[in-house]
Parts: structure tokens; C-alpha cells; sequence
């Protein structure tokens, strides 16, 4: 049974089957035909939203979540697939995490188990694809999302609205530290640590990370693995840069035997025991390899230290680039044919 509140935003109560959230954060909505002034305003308007983050989250963190058995399955594209990987590290590796087009074309993997959807316009085709082909093999569904009247929500048996407003084609900032932190509760972890701190320190540092003029790689261990996926996101989103990401040990094996020229390399030390990220970038020497330092006393401190970084950097070198409007909104064919795939 669903909620019968019309606005779903103002129940804030744990209803049959659904559970809400009373407080709601808003950006303006910016469509890319806009001026370049309004674009401009984009900018400033991420950053606002990224300095919200702290205080929204340390109110988030107290809401009762349920918790995943184990086995569960998290499912996400996009930022999504990197907030699913979280709980499979979080969870100690006793929760999967897969793209939704790999559940959908394997359903059975489903069967007798928790799902959690995690998508934050809950319009993602391939999400829906899963949902219904696992809703008779599941033990339960969940959708994570901000939207909730979505399809998401409409196929899933429970319902879990993030406290923000859904803007289409705009960077994900805030909604991926909302998704990356419940999905990090849900698999297990208790998500507690000094946010304004982690902020703090992230912000002291003028840029985390290198780019270049070639591929900016962004390597990771553990839960800095869904922080390099997210940073590589963040870099062609904004930057328009080609950026890419992949395990720390992993790269060695691949990517290393083409990495050169205009390469520039970026290894998370957060979650990396050997120090790996460190030997790499000693290795390789000189100004194409950088090591993104670590803050933060708890596994929860470390990994919001790290989107801090990612979030603040990304913004930062655009404003110093004189990018007023996110890349990714310029390139209108490869932004239509990206809209028709996904939704």
C-alpha cells in the first residue's frame, strides 16, 4: 500500500510499504537552451548545493533505514552504479552490486533476495527492465530515488525518497552523497563521522586531483573504487575531459601499457593498505601522476572526504578554465542519443 499523502514530500512518516523523508532541499531547475548567464549561474548554484552538504547529511544520517540481509543486491547506472558499489564494499563484500541491464538479462540472480534500486529520476529504462523481471523472483524491492510518483517507485515494492528535488541534466553533486550514504547505512555500516570536518579538509586543499590533455585516469582499492568512477563522471561531465577508472591493482595489468604522452594519473590512498597509489605514482614520477591524499579516522570520514575532494576540485577547475555551463550540456547529439538510451 501506498502513502495517500498527494505530496509525497510533506507526510514524512514510515508509511505501509514506503518510507519518506519530511525535509526536501531545492535547486532551480536549468535547461540547457538557457542563456549563458543562467549557465553560469549553474555553476555557482553546484557549488552552493555542495557547500549544503554537510548540515543535510548529518540530518539524514540520524532517519532509521532498513538494513540489507545478506546477499542483498544493489543496482544502479550511471552515478548509481557507483553509489550500488558502495554497498558491496561497505557490506564487507557480502552484498552484490550490478548494473541493472546484467540483472535484468540474469533475473534469477534475484531470487529470494533483497533489491535496492538506486536511481535518483527513477525514469532509467534499464532499471525498470529489472524491476519487473525480478518482482515474482525477489524476496523484495526497493527503490532509492528522489521522484516519488517515478516508474521506479510504481514497480518496487518499497519506496525510499532522498531528501532533494530531481534536476534533470545537471551533475550529480548532493544526490550521489544521499545515495552513496543510504546505500552505505542500508549495507551495514553505521555512517556516522564529522561531515563538516571531512568538508573542511577537502576544501583546505586548493585541487585534489591532475588532468590533462589526454586520458585522466582515476585509480582506487575498496570504496575508492566507486570514488574513482564518480570522479571520472564528474571530469567529463564538467571538464570535458576524457577521463577513465579502474582498480589500482588492475591498472597495472591493463591500462599501464598504454598510458603516456598527455595520460595524467590520479591514485585515491584512502582504502589502500599496500600504499600502491604511492609506489605508482613514484614509478611513474614526475608531474603525470598524483596521489589524492587521505583524511579521516572511519571508513564513513574517508569515503565523504574523498567526494568532497572529487566535488570541490572538478568545480574549482571550472571556474579557472572559464567553463560556465557543465561540458557535457554542449555535446547536444551525443546528449539526445544518450537521452533516447537511457529513458
Amino acid at each position: 500500500m501506498r502513502c495517500g499523502s498527494r505530496d509525497a514530500s510533506s507526510c514524512g512518516e514510515t508509511c505501509s510499504g514506503i518510507i519518506l523523508w519530511s525535509k526536501r532541499v531545492t535547486f532551480a531547475v536549468i535547461r540547457p537552451s538557457q542563456s549563458n548567464r543562467v549557465m553560469e549561474d549553474l555553476i555557482r548554484r553546484l557549488r552552493d548545493e555542495v557547500d549544503s552538504q554537510p548540515e543535510i547529511l548529518e540530518e539524514f544520517v540520524r532517519r532509521e533505514l532498513p538494513k540489507a540481509s545478506h546477499g542483498s543486491i544493489f543496482v544502479g547506472a550511471g552515478d548509481s552504479y557507483a553509489a550500488a558499489q558502495v554497498g558491496f564494499f561497505a557490506s564487507g563484500c557480502r552484498c552484490l552490486a550490478l548494473d541493472p541491464y546484467v540483472l535484468a538479462s540474469n533475473p534469477d540472480i534475484a531470487k529470494g533476495k533483497d533489491v535496492y534500486f538506486v536511481s535518483i529520476s527513477g525514469r532509467t529504462q534499464s532499471n525498470a527492465l529489472a524491476a519487473r523481471k525480478v518482482r515474482r523472483r525477489a524476496k523484495q524491492t526497493t527503490a532509492l530515488t528522489a521522484v516519488a510518483d517515478s516508474p521506479l517507485a510504481g514497480l518496487t515494492d518499497r519506496l525510499i525518497l532522498l531528501p532533494m528535488t530531481y534536476m534533470p541534466r545537471v551533475p550529480g553533486m548532493l544526490s550521489f552523497s544521499l545515495s552513496a550514504l543510504a546505500v552505505m547505512r542500508i549495507s551495514g555500516a553505521e555512517g556516522n563521522g564529522d561531515y563538516r570536518s571531512a568538508f573542511r579538509e577537502a576544501k583546505a586543499e586548493e585541487i585534489a586531483f591532475a588532468e590533462g590533455d589526454g586520458t585522466t585516469y582515476f585509480l582506487g582499492n575498496s570504496l575508492a573504487y566507486p570514488l574513482s568512477l564518480y570522479a571520472a563522471a564528474k571530469t567529463y561531465e564538467i571538464l570535458g575531459r576524457r577521463a577513465h577508472a579502474q582498480f589500482l591493482e588492475e591498472f597495472n595489468h591493463l591500462e599501464l601499457f598504454s598510458f603516456g604522452g598527455p595520460d595524467v594519473l590520479n591514485g585515491f590512498s584512502c582504502f589502500d593498505p599496500a600504499g600502491l597509489a604511492a609506489k605508482l605514482s613514484g614509478a611513474l614520477a614526475g608531474p603525470r601522476s598524483h596521489v589524492i591524499r587521505e583524511w579521516g579516522r572511519s571508513p564513513t570520514e574517508k569515503f565523504f572526504h574523498g567526494i568532497f575532494q572529487v566535488q570541490l576540485s572538478v568545480l574549482r577547475k571550472a571556474r579557472r578554465s572559464g567553463i560556465t555551463s557543465p561540458r557535457f550540456l554542449t555535446r547536444r547529439h551525443a546528449l539526445a542519443t544518450s537521452d533516447r538510451m537511457i529513458y
